[in-house]
Formats: structure tokens, sequence, C-alpha cells
């Protein structure tokens, strides 16, 4: 098996012993499976901003609603 890595901006082949080859399989799967979740998390994370924006919107909108009655009513 080989793997390839960028380091310092090149491309690096290097070969896997057969010894390890379970191992580095484990490590790959791992890897991969951190890179899924962190994607997933940085989605969640902007719909949190998204609701967050909106929720400040609507009270802005309470706001100069509610700041409207009170000097057109007195």
């Amino acid at each position: 098996m080989v793997v390839s890595a960028s380091e310092g901006g090149k491309t690096r082949l290097q070969v896997i012993p057969h010894g390890f080859l379970v191992e580095v399989r484990a490590k790959v799967r791992r890897y991969q499976e951190l890179r899924r979740v962190r994607a997933r998390l940085g989605e969640i994370y902007r719909q949190m901003l998204r609701v967050m924006d909106e929720m400040e919107g609507m009270r802005r909108e309470e706001m100069s609603v509610s700041g409207k009655k009170r000097s057109g009513g007195g």
C-alpha cells in the first residue's frame, strides 16, 4: 500500500509495510470519519448563525414597533 501526503506544498508518497496495513487502514477510516463529522459541524454552525440572525432581526422589529407605539400614543 502507498499513501500520499502533502508536506510543505509537495506531495510525498510513502510505502506502508505489509505488517502495518490493518493499522493504517483503521487510521485512514478514522481520519475520513473525522473529516465528515467536522464538515457536518460546520453545517450545523452555519445553521445556528442563520437562526440567531433571524432572532435578532425579529427582536429589532419588535423593538421598532413597540417604540413607535410608545411615541405615537403619548
